[in-house]
């Protein structure tokens, strides 16, 4: 019966890819949709059994789908235990995931790949809303929006039931409201998906959402004359309220038990990282091997698991295009430190420039914050994959000049989209 549920579902979400608007307006073609949906499909099914045979305990999804039944069972017959499990903010966002797995098991009939499918429906959608905004913002350059499905870690860590998946589709929808907004076409009821999707963000991980605070800022400010004022002021309140709170706080003291959180779990991939003692100079000692992780490692070979190899070639390959990215613009004009000039108007295409530094800003900063709590190489390959694609386009895009950029542009056009 599973199987043939299976085959129906696939079925339901391969006639809604080929038919919604929002994925059809895109503008790639059916069968390269259906094929990247399989593709995502396929690498959570991989990630399952990948899971319940290389990590301790078969890992989170495993663990999230188990404890499902149990918190199941105490909705229903043992209701003061269910509120017991869910008696303070930390149990509740953290038991998110848990919910969400309940709610796939009435549809799936109690089976994680059903799930696993169902799930990457909501996140494929996510996919294409970040495709979009990086099409705008990146313009003649699809082999820079396509590495939003392609890249293999963040492929593999939000083809799952976890949480990186309902970020990156959180991120992509907070984004391409942002990017519409800012492109001349500012809505009430757009400012709210944006509020909604952020304050999401926050529930499920609010340290991702505190890196995206100043970049976000930073992308409105840069394009100040065609952000819609209000925009603006509620990116700059939002900065100082930000801002008030940390002063408000001990900052070393907070980061200090923040990164004790995870010092204190137990794992077969412990990278060497100095523990914070809550004071500004035990930070700074902390900032060298916090940048050495959250940017680098694992290295080759580190990390105890085989699998990790394959994320520590896709980083080293990732920092390869980013030095090439760097050459490549030092030699393009080395005296002109003007941008290229870009048609004003409510349909002109939108700068690279100021989405780019976004995307740094957001990339470099989630990293080393990642770098800074993590000391595991596993969770650092997972908590850094969402903030890779953010390294990656802005340094692809500037070697879109170059012959081989061109060529896989020009096939890309050429065969993944619709005749214009």
């Amino acid at each position: 019966m599973h199987t043939l549920l299976f085959i129906f579902y696939s079925l339901v979400c391969g006639f809604a890819i080929c038919r919604m608007p929002f994925i059809r307006n895109s503008g790639i073609r059916p069968l390269v949709l259906l094929g990247l949906f399989a593709l995502h499909v396929l690498t959570g099914l991989a990630h399952n059994i990948i899971a319940w045979r290389y990590f301790p305990g078969h890992g989170d999804i495993w663990d999230y789908f188990w404890k499902s039944f149990m918190y199941r069972h105490r909705l229903v017959s043992d209701f003061n235990a269910f509120l017991a499990d869910n008696s303070t903010w930390t149990y509740v966002s953290h038991n998110g995931l848990i919910y969400i797995q309940m709610i796939l098991n009435v549809f799936s009939f109690d089976y994680l790949d059903i799930d696993t499918l169902l799930f990457a429906f909501p996140v494929f959608l996510g996919n294409i809303a970040l495709f979009r905004t990086f099409r705008h913002r990146f313009p003649d350059d699809p082999l820079t929006a396509f590495t939003v499905f392609l890249l293999p870690s963040v492929l593999f860590w939000t083809s799952c039931v976890y949480r990186e998946g309902i970020l990156y589709m959180l991120l992509g929808f907070l984004l391409l409201g942002l990017h519409r907004m800012q492109s001349g076409g500012f809505r009430t009821r757009r400012l709210l998906r944006c509020a909604i999707c952020f304050l999401l963000i926050a529930y499920f991980r609010i340290g991702f959402a505190l890196t995206l605070l100043p970049a976000i800022f930073i992308w409105c400010w840069l394009e100040k004359p065609k952000t819609h004022p209000l925009l603006v002021k509620i990116a700059g309140a939002t900065a100082v309220a930000v801002a008030l709170a940390f002063l408000a706080l001990d900052i070393p003291q907070a980061l200090a038990g923040w990164q004790k959180e995870f010092y204190d779990l137990q794992g077969h991939s412990r990278l060497a990282l100095p523990a914070l003692e809550g004071s500004w100079a035990s930070l700074f000692r902390t900032l060298p091997a916090a940048a050495l992780n959250g940017f680098f490692e694992p290295l080759p070979g580190a990390g105890g698991q085989p699998i990790y190899l394959a994320f520590s070639i896709e980083l080293l390959i990732t920092w390869i295009i980013v030095f090439l990215a760097l050459v490549q613009t030092i030699r393009r004009h080395p005296s002109d430190t003007r941008s290229p000039a870009i048609p004003s108007g409510p349909h002109s295409p939108a700068s690279p420039l100021p989405f780019s530094i976004f995307c740094l800003v957001f990339s470099f900063t989630g990293m080393l914050l990642v770098g800074l709590f993590v000391p595991f190489a596993g969770t650092i390959v997972r908590y850094r994959s969402i903030y890779l694609p953010f390294l990656l386009a802005p340094c692809l895009h500037a070697l879109a000049t170059t012959r081989p950029i061109r060529s896989l542009n020009h096939w890309l056009s050429h065969y993944a989209f619709y005749k214009l």
